[in-house]
């Protein structure tokens, strides 16, 4: 019998003492014990230190001494943060101010006396339509919308407005209390925080177009029917030629949302003059930006239509073809191209009645600002690993950014580069941060939209 010579032997029996490095497979990354346990306990005291409802404002001084904390922890090891959000999440579950459900209405405790929105559906993962009912002063009710826009095998929230007054969903009130339900929705009753929905006829349209518009990161789609925007001279106007401005911090923000929506040419509810001039603003920003705010021929579009001598009503087939429309989306949970236009003050303002101000928003999808400028716009474009930021009436520049990254955007062995007008600011890799999790968790209360490293500019 041959015999290998002794070089070759040696050599197969090194490849053989080698070879578990090279094929056996490496062991997920897992958090050391006692980083693990300093977690779980920082997230359970945030959590039960956390207002329950958005009506409730944080305590600057116990916020402040939680996040100096949650810094302080710093990394965690790459790979380990789909452990550490699951962490946050079941402290989140645990230790939360329970709501109860009172036959089937889902009851808030507010700074205007209780407050109510009738539940339908199970939950259990389902996606959620937020139905918001019309009006005006002294009326509306949260029957209708039940009525209109439920669908089977998803959860529905309809909320009564607290004060029945015009316009009562782009409040003060109205805002904190959608918001408030949104996050009760996604942590107590199990929706699908990717496809969320939102819509409305009349008021109710006005509503949707606002948190569209205002919180889009938040929704999969919108369908803001029959609504008009808060504009100059005034909302009512009956042809796009009397509107001089509607709000802004609005329609340049659905770049990538689903839109579904419609007005009657004949509306003497709610005039068209306004959504007109919207439609023609969308149009305008396609010529500059073709990718986004996708027209009817796109999966995810914003799909407007005009009805000749429609009065305030449902044209035919509508919403049943809005909800199909709606329900076939789900939300863009980090946009690779992102357009902010803020608003520091919306309409209407509080009055003399109100018990809270306006919520000051500081998040959008993967961006974050620490003090926010009325009317600033900013457009941040990520292709790979490089960053392309555009700002305009911004405090300084990119001077008080915060972009957010995870390892599904980015590849973090290589450098990140960010520039902004041709001009590169920074160039490094981030890391994982517990601090960075706990933000974004505390920003939208859910386990999607949740980022794990950040560039602070």
């Amino acid at each position: 019998m041959l015999r290998a010579p002794p070089w070759i032997v040696s050599a197969l029996a090194l490849a053989l003492s080698a070879a578990p490095a090279f094929c056996q497979k490496q062991k997920p990354a897992a958090l050391e014990r006692q980083q693990k346990s300093r977690i779980t306990d920082l997230a359970a005291r945030w959590w039960k230190a956390r207002p329950a409802t958005r009506f409730e404002d944080w305590s600057v001084t116990e916020r402040a001494a939680l996040e100096a904390e949650a810094r302080a922890l710093g990394e965690i090891p790459e790979g380990t943060s789909a452990e550490v959000i699951e962490l946050v999440w079941q402290a989140a579950r645990k230790n939360c101010a329970k709501l109860s459900l009172e036959k089937s209405k889902l009851v808030l405790e507010t700074p205007y006396g209780k407050a109510w929105a009738y539940v339908t559906g199970s939950g259990k993962h389902e996606p959620l339509i937020l139905g918001l009912h019309g009006g005006g002063e002294d009326s509306g009710s949260a029957d209708e919308p039940r009525d209109t826009w439920q669908r089977k095998g998803a959860l529905g929230i309809y909320p009564q407005g607290i004060k029945l007054v015009h316009d009562t969903w782009n409040t003060v009130h109205g805002e904190r209390f959608l918001l408030s339900l949104i996050e009760i929705a996604k942590l107590q009753l199990d929706a699908d925080p990717d496809r969320i929905y939102v819509a409305g006829f009349s008021m109710g349209g006005t509503g949707s177009w606002f948190m569209a518009g205002r919180h889009p990161d938040l929704f999969a789609g919108a369908s803001p029917c029959a609504g008009v925007f808060m504009a100059s001279p005034k909302s009512q106007l009956a042809t796009k030629e009397e509107v001089l401005a509607i709000q802004h911090g609005l329609v340049p923000n659905v770049r990538n949302l689903a839109l579904w929506y419609f007005i009657g040419e004949a509306d003497d509810h709610c005039f068209p003059g306004t959504y007109l001039f919207a439609a023609d603003m969308l149009e305008r920003l396609r010529k500059d930006d073709p990718e986004g705010w996708q027209a009817v021929h796109c999966w995810q579009a914003v799909h407007f239509k005009t009805y000749p001598g429609l009065r305030h009503e449902f044209p035919k087939n509508e919403p049943e073809d809005a909800l199909k429309f709606l329900f076939q989306q789900e939300r863009q949970r980090a946009p690779a191209t992102l357009v902010w236009e803020y608003a520091r003050t919306q309409s209407p303002e509080p009055d003399a009645g109100d018990k809270v101000t306006r919520l000051d928003t500081h998040s959008f999808y993967w961006l974050r600002c620490k003090e926010p400028q009325d009317r600033q716009w900013i457009r941040a474009t990520r292709t790979k690993n490089a960053i392309e930021l555009v700002c305009r009436g911004t405090a300084g520049g990119e001077k008080g950014l915060t972009l957010y990254l995870d390892a599904t955007l980015i590849d973090p062995a290589q450098d990140v580069v960010v520039t902004l007008a041709g001009t590169e600011i920074y160039r490094g890799k981030p890391k994982p941060d517990f601090w960075t999790i706990l933000e974004c968790m505390d920003e939208r209360v859910e386990k999607s939209m949740v980022f794990d490293r950040r560039i602070e500019l």
